[in-house]
């Protein structure tokens, strides 16, 4: 089947739900008392050369954007007064007739009478009209005129009017056709003559009928109602694309009736009875010149707006008799299309059913052995001239062209294709399988897994395989006997697939339930995302299905929310895809399931209970020059108050540029469209040019808040799209924003000359407080020389001193003058460097390294060669360049012989490593396989907790060491002891720490 998409889509829909033949226009909106009308009776509604829409009703006048009723305070001396017509004089001024008060001018400030009843004898006026710069007055005593137009002015009764009772009078062409109030007659004033229309054979006008005379206001024609025809009056004609809205009257047994009509495609169609508005009576029909929409000025129901269809809607039962579910639709190559309901076919074209099959002519052709009491029809697909049907009870095949109806004898599919080669792929509900359609033979079967169930969307074939779209699993692909899937978890797509559709490009296209739609590419056993399309790109939102591919290079496909045009051609990665979009009808829902395009290349929609046909042609027409403005002001979440010069008088919006004073820098800016007919479909983007130059989102929302700017000139500027058009509408005013006094130059010079002079007193306060605090880091730094003298004594205890002296004595005694000389040699060396860098804050780290070795080397000699030592230096650190404390270490390397190596009963090993981190830390690590119980972290541990008075001197030297650094590392000692892999001790690691120091 070419598209089986089995999830719900809202189309965009402005018609009622379900009838026959062809909706082209959707009462979508009305305005009444109840959404801010003064009443219900509306006259008369006007757009002046401005664009702004008035209305005339019976309680006073007001104005109209397309979304809301707006009153003037101006205009209060019309409150409650019968407004009953509007025009506008060559100045631009509106001119009003009311009854009661007279014929009033409105400039956008002052509302003026310029005739009265009492004045000029003006009787209950009915119409206003301004013709070659002259007024003429309508009323129920006759018409009368005036050359002046911009001041009180006596009005003089035309000629051949006397007592002559208007009722309304239209501008046509360069006259005006006037229309009494209960006479079937029409008349008209031109070149300042008055004079009656005489009208030839009238029209004859039937709905449903053709109809290809002409028509115009003034004319009378004859309207077949209820059988009989009667004599109407044509009061107005508007010209809308490809047809034309006549309003009517007629009078009968003394009461005037009016009637709506349309003639489209040269049909004529009751208006008023297809938007189910027969009890309406019509006052006036006004066309908007922006967006082609027909309003209705009607009398007790308020005003009411025809929002023109582009969509036709045929009621299933229309199509196919006796069926209210339809399965399938298939597109001829004659232009008609096949329509499949639960229990019956049937081809249609241009609007009419050529033939349909019930359900009893399926039973009729079934074996005796196969026959039911019901069939029911499960899927359809085209092969040639032949159309072939799958139902509950096997296959039949259906001629288009001749209509014969045969019954095939193979097994039962819920849904198949017809593959290249000519056999059917078909699907039963627990088994895929491949069957020959001559000989019905099953060529190859694909078991599901036990309990596995399949909701197919969508079957393909492409690229020598069998593509399988599901709810349930991802995507199916059969061929070469083997079965393989696609979804979440191999390559990422939602495992909802609602629909499939292969481009020209070889890529495929895949929607689902999580608003996204995902290109592919097949490449052997492997399908990639190419790139997709979400709510980023203009994706609007979620449930992604009805996928076609117009010729024009563009892709159509539906959301839950509306229909979307993509032009492929802009489909890159990161590049803006251009696209425009439609919303669904927020009374009535139009689910889709299933689309075809026919041979004119019009796009076929199915639900469950209709048909729907789009005009792809209509939805890329659209002229409409949408363009946003600024409405609305407010400071500080108040109204702004403008001064007259400020704004514009009519329209009431802020004149370029907006004035504003320093301390009204938070500001509110309210925007918008004016007189359009889908608000929820326009997206706008801002910027505030000399703020932020980047231009925002695109957005739902019509206000921006900027606060606590600094005072300069900006441009705001707004861009705004109607989605269904993709057009774009621009507008910029220019925003002044004073400086505060506090943020003048010389209030600046004031400030800075003050700061001047605390600065400099300041510095020198720091400078004294530096000094202060440099004495205190002396003072603590003497204490620190004076602990390093005493660590030096401390460090050559006589322990040390006595059992050096004695290694010497045992070398003379045994004769060993070599090793004797050595010793002494080593222990002059350790004595005099100790000497020498006792008046030493720091040495280099080779000094440090040269020290210990000899003072280990003293030790290895004098315990015997009782241990081994290796210092090691990483291959960052350059000895020279860093400093150290003197004689920290040592202290360390004495406590771990002392109290581990030599208490050993084989031969020890000392380890020590220098590490430099990436601050410039310092490490060193001493590793001793000696004995344990030494973890002592002396830079914490109370005096009497240390071991030796050598680490008791080194720990109080750290911490006043410490109390100097303003680098935020400090000197560090630890002992911990070792373990192997078995948790058995190994031995003990001393680590010390050295912070870098600035130099």
């Amino acid at each position: 089947m070419n598209l089986i998409i089995k999830t719900q889509l809202t189309i965009l829909l402005l018609f009622l739900a379900a009838f026959k033949g062809i909706a082209a226009y959707s009462s979508t909106g009305d305005f009444t008392q109840l959404d801010g009308l003064p009443c219900n009776s509306v006259n008369h509604i006007f757009e002046d050369s401005r664009g702004m829409i008035w209305l005339a009703t019976d309680a006073g006048l007001c104005e109209f954007n397309g979304f809301e009723v707006k009153y003037r305070k101006e205009l209060n001396r019309l409150q409650g007064e019968k407004v009953t017509s509007i025009t506008e004089n060559k100045n631009g001024n509106l001119i009003i007739s009311a009854t009661g008060v007279g014929v009033c001018e409105f400039d956008g400030e002052h509302l003026e009478v310029i005739s009265t009843q009492e004045n000029n004898e003006l009787y209950d006026i009915r119409s206003v009209k301004v013709l070659d710069n002259k007024l003429i007055v309508g009323t129920s005593d006759g018409i009368y005129l005036s050359d002046v137009l911009d001041k009180l002015g006596e009005f003089s009764l035309v000629k051949g009017t006397k007592e002559l009772n208007v009722l309304e009078a239209v501008s046509n062409n360069n006259a005006v056709i006037i229309f009494p109030k209960l006479e079937q007659k029409t008349y008209k004033f031109e070149s300042g003559s008055f004079s009656k229309i005489v009208n030839g054979k009238s029209q004859i006008l039937e709905f449903g009928k053709k109809f290809y005379g002409e028509i115009g206001v003034g004319q009378q024609a004859f309207l077949v109602v209820d059988s009989q025809r009667v004599r109407c009056d044509v009061l107005n004609v508007l010209s809308n694309q490809n047809e034309r809205v006549i309003l009517l009257r007629y009078i009968k047994n003394g009461l005037q009736f009016r009637k709506l009509i349309s003639i489209r495609n040269n049909i004529c169609v009751d208006l008023l009875a297809e938007n189910d508005l027969d009890d309406v009576f019509v006052q006036c029909v006004f066309k908007h010149s922006l967006m082609g929409d027909i309003w209705l000025g009607t009398k007790n129901h308020g005003l009411i707006s025809l929002k023109q269809s582009i969509f036709e809607l045929y009621d299933v039962s229309s199509l196919i008799p006796d069926c209210n579910e339809i399965v399938d639709l298939l597109s001829y190559s004659d232009g008609s299309i096949v329509v499949a309901g639960r229990n019956g076919i049937a081809k249609i074209k241009n609007e009419k059913v050529i033939k349909s099959i019930n359900q009893k002519e399926f039973i009729k052709l079934l074996p005796k052995s196969k026959k039911k009491k019901e069939l029911i029809i499960n899927d359809i697909e085209l092969k040639g001239n032949t159309i072939w049907v799958a139902t509950n009870c096997g296959f039949y095949t259906w001629n288009c062209m001749s209509f014969l109806l045969t019954y095939k004898n193979i097994s039962v599919a819920t849904n198949f294709i017809i593959t290249s080669n000519g056999n059917l792929f078909c699907y039963n509900g627990s088994q895929f399988y491949t069957c020959g359609i001559r000989d019905n033979s099953v060529d190859t079967k694909w078991n599901l897994s036990k309990g596995e169930e399949v909701e197919l969307t969508k079957i393909i074939e492409f690229d020598s395989y069998i593509w399988v779209a599901t709810e349930t699993h991802g995507i199916y692909r059969f061929g070469e006997n083997k079965v393989k899937k696609f979804g979440r978890n191999n390559i990422g797509i939602h495992n909802v697939v609602n629909d499939m559709l292969v481009l020209p490009d070889s890529s495929i296209i895949v929607g689902g339930n999580n608003g996204i739609i995902y290109k592919l590419k097949s490449e052997g056993d492997e399908l990639m995302i190419l790139d997709s399309l979400d709510q980023s790109d203009g994706l609007e939102g979620i449930s992604v299905h009805g996928f076609q591919y117009h010729k024009d290079g563009s892709i159509w496909c539906g959301t839950n929310i509306g229909v979307h045009r993509f032009e492929y051609k802009t489909w890159q990665p990161d590049s803006v895809v251009k696209y425009r979009f439609w919303n669904a009808n927020k009374k009535v829902e139009f689910r889709g399931k299933e689309s075809v395009v026919d041979k004119y290349d019009n796009i076929w929609v199915k639900s469950n209970y209709a048909l729907m046909k789009i005009e792809a042609n209509d939805f890329i027409n659209d002229n409409a020059a949408y363009k946003p403005t600024l409405l609305e002001v407010k400071v500080k979440d108040s109204n702004w108050r403008l001064k007259k010069s400020e704004f514009d008088k009519w329209t009431k919006t802020p004149n370029n540029p907006i004035h504003l004073s320093y301390n009204e820098n938070y500001y509110r800016l309210h925007y918008g469209m004016l007189y359009c007919d889908a608000l929820e479909n326009i997206r706008y983007r801002y910027r505030l040019v000399g703020f932020d130059n980047r231009w925002s989102d695109w957005v739902k929302s019509d206000e921006v808040v900027y606060s606590n700017l600094r005072g300069g000139e900006y441009t705001f500027e707004i861009e705004a799209r109607k989605l269904s058009s993709g057009k774009l509408g621009q507008y910029s005013i220019d925003i002044i924003l004073e400086s505060a006094w506090w943020k003048t130059v010389w209030f600046w010079f004031i400030v800075i000359s003050i700061l001047g002079v605390l600065t400099y007193y300041a510095i020198q306060l720091f400078k004294s407080r530096i000094k202060f605090e440099e004495k205190q880091r002396t003072k603590q730094f003497n204490r620190v020389i004076g602990l390093k003298i005493r660590a030096l004594q401390y460090q050559l205890d006589p322990h040390f001193i006595f059992n050096s002296l004695n290694s010497i004595q045992s070398y003379i005694l045994e004769d060993d003058e070599d090793k004797a000389l050595e010793y002494l040699s080593d222990f002059s060396m350790v004595l005099r460097n100790n000497i020498n860098n006792a008046n030493k804050n720091l040495i280099s780290l080779s000094e440090e390294v040269a020290y210990l070795k000899l003072y280990l080397k003293l030790e290895q000699m004098r315990f015997e060669e009782k241990f081994t030592f290796q210092i090691n230096l990483d291959d960052k650190i350059n000895s020279l360049d860093i400093k150290i404390p003197p004689m920290l270490i040592q202290p360390f390397l004495e406590h771990a012989i002392r109290n581990g190596i030599t208490k050993l009963d084989k031969i020890g090993k000392i380890v020590i490593r220098f590490i430099l981190e990436e601050d410039g830390y310092l490490k060193c690590e001493i590793t001793d396989d000696g004995l344990g119980n030494r973890k002592i972290d002396v830079t914490n541990a109370k005096p009497e907790l240390v071991k030796g008075n050598s680490l008791q001197i080194t720990c109080d030297r750290m911490k006043l060491l410490n109390k100097v650094l303003t680098n935020g590392k400090t000197y560090s000692y630890q002992i911990n002891e070792c373990v192997d892999s078995k948790t058995n001790f190994s031995g003990v690691k001393t680590v010390l720490g050295f912070p870098r120091l600035e130099l």
